[in-house]
């Protein structure tokens, strides 16, 4: 590669610094001198990505958790502004995190017009808050997006975008490369015969607190009605693990320990929700994860009143599990707040354990949602997408 190029990225979230970080390799691979720098995680940096602040600093969440952190992301953010003007990068790079790329955009498209700015993962602008697609239209060259509706949307608009396919369809390894149940439960210590509940509570603190108390009294219940369970909760790592012990212990619910609950690093999280007989997981991408491998799954939320009420007030979709969205109907409960109490999960959990019929019909429609998320390889196609924006058209095949 003859010319030198520079590439500012922005992320926010662990997920999308996983995925930041293949797209990162497919543009190195093309594009071996490109110089990326900006803000990520330990994924990005080992992809070659030049830290300028790790993506740790921007992991709040809930409309009270950014107010606490308002001075400092004000901060980071005139900062970045500074450095980007300063450095002038061929092109920007933002990634998902909306609350804090979208006004960073806002903020460049005012200082420098002329650097182009990509958005990949877009904002859920169908979802709430629908007049962000008005800054995103004045702020954003071109949107690079998971969903094909998205793509339709965003083009009613005359915008510049495009569907590149959804990251969930690399990570989940087809059926027959994942380890059988009997192996798993053997190295897990877990019992194949029995039942199985995967629980998903998250991966920041907030979360571990806000979803603590009410995970373990449903398991607790549960485990009086139906001993043969067993529960097995993914925790993203080991801090993770530790925040839960302390959770369990600060609840007197460690006595939950003696009993048939395990709690399982992530590494295993596939394998998980492949042999789960039935999952709890919280709202989000995880929910999407579990449609695609085809587990029945109860999603859950429960947060801050002062953000349920603002989310509540600006939301324009019925539902906010991915495999409702993406089904049209409601094809899996959704326990959100009010609902998002221990008897619920206990009450779903027997309904649906006690009809065995009814979690294999869930499971065929649930599998057949992935079709919808593209066959594409989604780092590929963005990263020659990426590459356009830089002006390294001869890199990217047409």
């Amino acid at each position: 590669m003859s010319q030198t190029k520079s590439l500012f990225i922005c992320v926010g979230d662990l997920s999308a610094d996983r995925h930041a970080a293949k797209l990162i390799e497919n543009l190195k691979k093309i594009a071996p001198n490109l110089e990326i720098w900006g803000v990520g995680g330990a994924q990005m940096e080992a992809a070659g990505v030049r830290l300028l602040y790790n993506r740790e600093s921007l992991a709040v969440i809930g409309l009270v958790e950014v107010i606490r952190y308002l001075p400092k992301l004000i901060s980071m953010r005139n900062d970045l502004i500074k450095q980007i003007c300063q450095k002038k990068p061929d092109a920007v790079l933002l990634m998902d995190f909306g609350g804090f790329n979208l006004r960073l955009a806002q903020d460049l498209h005012r200082k420098s017009k002329d650097t182009p700015i990509i958005y990949f993962i877009s904002p859920q602008v169908w979802g709430s808050r629908p007049w962000r697609i008005n800054i995103i239209k004045k702020t954003i060259h071109k949107m690079l997006v998971i969903f094909p509706f998205e793509e339709a949307l965003y083009h009613s608009h005359g915008m510049d975008a495009k569907f590149v396919g959804h990251p969930v369809t690399l990570k989940i390894k087809p059926e027959s490369e994942r380890s059988s149940k009997e192996d798993f439960c053997q190295q897990n210590n877990l019992d194949p015969a029995k039942p199985i509940i995967g629980i998903f509570p998250g991966s920041r603190n907030q979360e571990i607190r806000q979803h603590a108390p009410i995970i373990f009294q449903a398991i607790g219940w549960l485990q009086k009605e139906r001993p043969d369970f067993q529960f097995v909760i993914s925790a993203t790592n080991q801090n993770f693990a530790d925040a839960l012990y302390s959770e369990m212990d600060r609840l007197s619910y460690n006595h939950l320990l003696s009993g048939k609950l395990r709690i399982l690093s992530s590494e295993f999280n596939e394998e998980l929700m492949a042999h789960a007989d039935l999952l709890w997981t919280k709202s989000g991408t995880i929910s999407l994860e579990a449609a695609v491998i085809g587990t029945p799954t109860l999603i859950f939320y429960h947060g801050s009143w002062i953000t349920l009420i603002i989310f509540v007030f600006l939301k324009t979709v019925k539902w906010v599990g991915w495999p409702n969205l993406l089904a049209g109907y409601e094809l899996v409960p959704e326990l959100i707040q009010l609902d998002c109490r221990a008897e619920q999960l206990v009450r779903y959990t027997l309904d649906w354990m006690n009809v065995p019929a009814l979690r294999k019909e869930v499971a065929l429609k649930l599998k057949s949602l992935r079709d919808r998320l593209g066959k594409e390889d989604f780092t590929e196609t963005a990263a020659q997408e990426v590459l356009k924006m830089l002006g390294l058209q001869e890199f990217s095949r047409e």
